[in-house]
């Protein structure tokens, strides 16, 4: 039994989506992706003036924004996007 408990574990552990967020990788898909179009002064107005308010928030924003210029991020090139904006601009709570 112990070695079918360390078989799944493996799994999990390598699975797609159980990696944590890169935020170096979100950072390096919004340079080469976002930033020609969206300066990230853009993401340093103040708190009162913007749609992001959650990592939820944060998330459908980048989302909505990558589907309308046409950028196809899988989800976790949007977790690690989101990973970088949180990080380097909103310091929203986990």
């Amino acid at each position: 039994m112990r070695r079918l408990e360390l078989i799944v574990f493996l799994f999990l552990l390598l699975a797609p989506g159980a990696q944590a967020q890169d935020a170096r990788r979100g950072r390096q898909l919004y340079e080469t992706h976002c930033i020609s179009c969206h300066y990230e002064h853009v993401h340093e107005r103040a708190r009162t003036n913007t749609r992001v308010h959650s990592l939820a928030d944060l998330r459908e924003q980048v989302s909505a924004w990558s589907k309308l210029t046409g950028q196809t991020f899988t989800q976790e090139d949007l977790d690690d996007i989101v990973a970088y904006l949180n990080e380097s601009h909103y310091h929203l709570e986990k």
